[in-house]
């Protein structure tokens, strides 16, 4: 069974997952769009076992991060989003669970760094929002790639990552669900004129470890 989101919503949520040794812990931040905090969901940490190892096999990573994971945190939010963004491409089986179109966003599994030497433009909206969690721009850089060519998204077991449709939205790559389409992206692009595609993704790690430490 679906859970119901309307599919036209002024927020934007992001949803990732962070391997916390000894378990997966993931978080889902809900945006209004001028990039400032309304909701934010985390889960306790989940440990598989040797038998879920052995019995799952490939398919464990996308079963944990989709299905267990992801689908525990968009069952609490209050508030419908216009896209569910995800930085994991083994978060993307949970498309099949929700109504609302889940967004993969390139360069978070590869190219996130916090400290970096430099910055990237960001709008003062976005700005104002880092400071009221202690994040001051010069803390963080992310990476984009300067050719238009979407590459594809990386392989996830048992599942087909071909129905998403690549695209550049200013300074990021993404993929959206194919029959979402144009409408979606018109909006995404929208969106994104306030806010980095990328930049919740490191709230929400950042969110995490704090969580972690105050345990």
């Amino acid at each position: 069974m679906k859970i119901f989101i309307p599919l036209m919503a002024e927020n934007i949520g992001f949803l990732t997952v962070i391997d916390q040794c000894p378990g997966l812990t993931g978080g889902y931040l809900v945006l209004n769009r001028a990039g400032r905090p309304l909701e934010f969901h985390c889960t306790m940490p989940i440990i598989p076992d040797r038998l879920q190892q052995i019995l799952y096999g490939d398919t464990l990573q996308p079963f944990l991060y989709g299905e267990r994971i992801a689908q525990t945190l968009l069952h609490r939010p209050k508030l419908p989003v216009l896209s569910i963004f995800t930085d994991i491409a083994t978060v993307l089986p949970v498309q099949t669970l929700v109504s609302t179109p889940v967004t993969y966003v390139f360069g978070g599994e590869t190219n996130l760094e916090i400290n970096a030497p430099s910055t990237p433009e960001i709008s003062t909206e976005l700005s104002e929002s880092l400071k009221g969690f202690g994040i001051d721009n010069a803390r963080f850089q992310t990476h984009s790639s300067c050719s238009d060519e979407v590459p594809p998204i990386p392989s996830v077991s048992g599942f087909d990552t071909r129905i998403w449709q690549g695209v550049r939205i200013g300074n990021r790559l993404i993929a959206v669900p194919e029959e979402k389409g144009k409408t979606l992206i018109e909006e995404i692009k929208e969106m994104a004129r306030t806010i980095d595609l990328l930049e919740p993704f490191i709230r929400i790690r950042l969110a995490l470890a704090e969580a972690k430490n105050a345990a």
